[in-house]
């Protein structure tokens, strides 16, 4: 894990700083149940991970003007420490499609067809 990853929802502590503040507590009591409600962020599962573009980015240097000006490679480097489902890989997620879009989602009129192509509306 990496002991540098602040942890918002811990007051801003780090993941080395939790770690160390087990000391003295067992699995079961307030402290530790609460120590252990961020353990996902600090040591994340492999599918756990917060994903950015899955199937690969076409062009890194794209700026997202909604991501701050970031460009997609930035945001994507912005992922490590989070998980899926946290509020900020949620919004990191926001953006995905601008930075790598999937296969064009065309519009569709009358997806069965028009029985009489002569009606004027």
């Amino acid at each position: 894990p990496d002991l540098t990853v602040v942890i918002p929802e811990a007051g801003g502590q780090t993941c080395g700083e939790i770690r160390q503040s087990t000391a003295g507590h067992v699995n079961g009591d307030g402290t530790c149940n609460a120590i252990q409600s961020v353990e996902r962020q600090c040591c994340p599962g492999p599918a756990d991970l917060c994903v950015f573009c899955k199937g690969g980015i076409p062009d890194l240097t794209v700026v997202i003007p909604e991501a701050g000006g970031q460009t997609c490679g930035e945001i994507r480097q912005s992922t490590a420490g989070h998980v899926n489902g946290d509020g900020t890989c949620n919004a990191i997620q926001s953006v995905e499609r601008q930075c790598c879009p999937g296969p064009a989602d065309l519009c569709v009129f009358c997806k069965g067809g028009i029985p009489d192509l002569t009606v004027v509306i």
